[in-house]
C-alpha cells in the first residue's frame, strides 16, 4: 500500500511549482470523477472546480477531474462506500464527522458541538500537526480512502418552517429535523429533544414543503444555494458545529498514480485550501445579507451556553480515549 506523501515534500512542491506545469508529458493520462453533494455555484462545488483546474494546469492537461455536483453520484454515505470499492467514483468531498461511521474516530472530533471558537481557530487546527495527522486517518485505518485536503463550508445553523419559531433551546423539544445520518449528529440533536428524521439531502426541499420534517441545519451556503429559505424561513444562528469538509480519493485510484502525480494532487489540494479560506469569509457575509433580504427571520443566539450545556454529555462520550487530542484542539 502506498503511503501518503510527506507534507514537507508537498509544501516544497506547492511553493515552487503551483503556477506551472511541473511534470513530464510522457506519462499516463487520467480522468477522475469527483462527487459533490451541493449544486453548481455552491462554494463547495466551486472548490471542486478550482481543484480540477489546478490539477489540469499542473499536469498540462494530462490529469483531468470531472466534478459531478448536486448529488449526481449519490448521497454522502453512498459515495463513501463507492470510494471504498473503487471504480465508479474516484474523489469526493464530504463532512469529516461522517467518517466516524467508517471508523475514523479522530476526524469525528472535528464535528463535536461547539469545539471550534471561530474560523481562525478552525484553520489553526487544520494547519497544525493535529490536522495533518487526522487527514491521514482514513488511509491509516484501512478504509480504502485517502485524505487529500480540507475545506471550510462554514458553521452550521438550524432552520425551521414558517410556523415554528425558535427563541430558546427548549423550543427544539419534539421537533422533527433532518440532519446528516451520522451517530454524532443524531445524538447531538437528540440531546436538544429533537427527533432526527432520515431524509436524503436531494429530497429535503420537498420534505420541508410537505411537512415531513419541521426543519434541518445547514451553513449559509447550503441554506441559500438550495433555496431552503423558500420553505423554511426561520434561520437560527446556533453555530452548533463547525465540522470541516474533507476531500477524499479512492485508494484504488490513488495507487494508480506514481509518487510525482500523488505530490501533484496534494499540492493542488493545498492550493484549493488557500483559495477556499480566502473566499469563504466574505461569501458568508454576503450570503447572510442575501438571506436577510429574502425576508428570512434570522434569530441571533448571543448566549450559546444553554446549547453547550445540553450537548455536553455527547461531547464527553466522543472524547473518551481521545482527551489529549480534544484538549490540544481547544488549546490551539
Amino acid at each position: 500500500m502506498k503511503k501518503i506523501i510527506s507534507l514537507v515534500l508537498i509544501s516544497l512542491i506547492f511553493v515552487g511549482l503551483c503556477s506551472v506545469a511541473v511534470f513530464a508529458q510522457d506519462k499516463p493520462e487520467y480522468t477522475f470523477r469527483y462527487a459533490e453533494l451541493n449544486p453548481k455555484g455552491h462554494i463547495m462545488s466551486e472548490a471542486g472546480e478550482y481543484f480540477a483546474q489546478q490539477v489540469a494546469e499542473m499536469s498540462n492537461g494530462r490529469i483531468q477531474i470531472k466534478v459531478f455536483p448536486a448529488g449526481q453520484l449519490g448521497d454522502e454515505k453512498t459515495v463513501y462506500q463507492t470510494l471504498q470499492m473503487g471504480g465508479v467514483v474516484d474523489m469526493a468531498r464530504g463532512n469529516t464527522n461522517s467518517l466516524g461511521d467508517f471508523g475514523a474516530k479522530k476526524l469525528t472530533l472535528f464535528g463535536l458541538p461547539f469545539i471550534f471558537r471561530d474560523r481562525e481557530h478552525l484553520w489553526n487546527v487544520l494547519n497544525s500537526e493535529i490536522g495533518n495527522e487526522f487527514l491521514s486517518e482514513p488511509q491509516e485505518i484501512g478504509t480504502g480512502m485517502v485524505g487529500l485536503f480540507y475545506l471550510d463550508e462554514g458553521s452550521r445553523h438550524f432552520f425551521t418552517k414558517e410556523d415554528i419559531v425558535i427563541n430558546s433551546v427548549e423550543d427544539f423539544n419534539g421537533l422533527k429535523l433532518r440532519v446528516p445520518t451520522t451517530e454524532l449528529m443524531t445524538e447531538t440533536v437528540s440531546a436538544l429533544g429533537v427527533q432526527s428524521t432520515p431524509i436524503s439531502f436531494s429530497e429535503l426541499y420537498s420534505a420541508l414543503q410537505t411537512g415531513v420534517v419541521d426543519g434541518a441545519e445547514q451553513p449559509f451556503s447550503g441554506y441559500y444555494s438550495n433555496k431552503f429559505y423558500e420553505v423554511a424561513p426561520n434561520y437560527i444562528l446556533t453555530g452548533h458545529t463547525y465540522s470541516p469538509s474533507i476531500v477524499l480519493m479512492s485508494e484504488a485510484s490513488w495507487d494508480k498514480l506514481d509518487q510525482e502525480d500523488q505530490v501533484l494532487i496534494m499540492a493542488a489540494g493545498k492550493a484549493t485550501e488557500k483559495w477556499n479560506r480566502k473566499n469563504i469569509e466574505q461569501l458568508d457575509q454576503e450570503l447572510l445579507e442575501k438571506i436577510k433580504a429574502a425576508g428570512v427571520n434570522v434569530v441571533e443566539v448571543p448566549d450559546k451556553t444553554p446549547y453547550i450545556e445540553a450537548t455536553k454529555d455527547v461531547v464527553m462520550k466522543y472524547i473518551a480515549g481521545y482527551e489529549d487530542y480534544y484538549n490540544a484542539i481547544l488549546a490551539k
